[in-house]
């Protein structure tokens, strides 16, 4: 099959390719009845892990908004490549086109975007038989030679979204949000899920709800079982005989755990740590960040989000968080069983054990939490989850 053809349209593919004809014309795509007459461009400090180049864009001209965020695919070729695997910033654009409107909860509006046709990347039915069915030792060179196979394309993608500003605060990895914020967040995430509850369209549009998490799990789980778990025990005082036992149990059940998460429940954001969100002052959540939309099980969302917050000593929280966001799902008019909540947001916590597992061992840390420095404060929050009783 031929590879798509890049749009014979001006896509800018990088900050300093922005122009004010191109604004002008997106945010009249996106309806807002505006001229642009001139734009500037200057950095925009964001989250933790970035994964894509984030400006903000002062607008000159009539009917515009003074502000707005442009993202870019990443200069960085393995998180470029890692990321177009999954289709994530074309993905992103057609949340924002296609449901954005729909969701309840407050996230950035959509001021106008392009992006060049192309496929999502991940390897079909026979390629993912054939990689699972690798032996451990080439797996692992798999896994140390990511760059070899998961290069970055030529692709130009560009997305134009409502400047937040101030709207509120941003709690990352080192800055854990509280109680009430936890709170909030699990409201924003229920609202979401019961507004594209069994909806019928997301099965029709498999071209946005790619395959959530991986389709080669064991590929990644006999990585991180054989490579990463004596990282992790020799790394950590923390990892100790349980802690090991519940990481490597992970390990094991992660095929099962990716094949619950993708139980087409509702509309799920995928990526739902803590520095995705905004927290306003009036007590309501902000829903930032759509790279990884999907269609899936609720409780990927509530235990990814409640794994990136809650440090071993704050891991009491955790039931009453999960019974909390129920609650809320409930009060939307949604009826879902407790128990299988409850076994989503244990698959999480299992799943992004894998995760942090092959930070320790696959990615090389760029020195701002996308490393093996995200595993430090990540990791151990859900090994406390892994081994409470709750």
């Amino acid at each position: 099959m031929a590879k798509p053809k890049p749009k014979d349209v001006f896509i800018p593919n990088t900050a300093d390719e922005l122009t004010a004809a191109w604004v002008g014309d997106a945010l009249r795509d996106a309806g807002v009845d505006c001229a642009v007459d001139d734009i500037a461009v200057e950095p925009l400090g964001g989250g933790v892990g970035m994964t894509g180049q984030t400006v903000r864009v002062r607008i000159d001209g009539e009917g515009a908004p003074v502000t707005a965020v442009a993202k870019f695919a990443a200069s960085q070729a393995q998180t470029r490549g890692i990321t177009e695997s999954y289709d994530s910033y074309a993905r992103e654009i057609r949340f924002y086109q296609r449901y954005a409107d729909r969701v309840p909860v407050r996230t950035p509006a959509y001021l106008g975007g392009d992006y060049d046709p192309g496929t999502h990347g991940q390897p079909g039915p026979r390629t993912i038989r054939l990689i699972e069915s690798l032996p451990v030792s080439v797996k692992r060179w798999i896994s140390r030679n990511t760059v070899k196979y998961l290069r970055p394309t030529k692709r130009r993608y560009a997305l134009l979204i409502e400047d937040m500003g101030d709207a509120g605060t941003v709690h990352d990895l080192v800055d854990p949000p509280g109680p009430d914020a936890i709170r909030a967040a699990m409201d924003a995430l229920a609202g979401l899920h019961a507004a594209f509850w069994h909806a019928p369209e997301l099965d029709q549009d498999d071209e946005t709800f790619v395959h959530m998490v991986t389709p080669t799990p064991t590929l990644l789980s006999d990585v991180a079982r054989t490579a990463a778990l004596d990282v992790a025990e020799q790394r950590y005082a923390w990892c100790g005989d349980l802690a090991r036992e519940r990481l490597e149990d992970a390990t094991r059940r992660f095929a099962d755990d990716v094949v619950l998460t993708n139980t087409r429940h509702a509309l799920v954001h995928g990526d739902s740590r803590s520095d995705n969100f905004m927290f306003a002052p009036e007590g309501t959540a902000i829903i930032l960040d759509w790279a990884m939309v999907s269609r899936g099980h609720p409780g990927y969302d509530v235990g990814y989000f409640l794994s990136s917050c809650l440090d071993p000593d704050r891991i009491d929280e955790l039931a009453g968080h999960v019974e909390h966001y129920h609650a809320a799902l409930t009060s939307h008019g949604v009826e879902f069983d407790a128990a299988e909540l409850r076994q989503g947001v244990e698959a999480a916590y299992r799943i992004n054990a894998v995760f942090q597992l092959l930070v320790l061992t696959v990615f090389e840390g760029q020195g701002d939490n996308t490393g093996i420095e995200m595993a430090d404060r990540w990791l151990p929050r859900v090994a406390a989850g892994l081994t409470h009783d709750w």
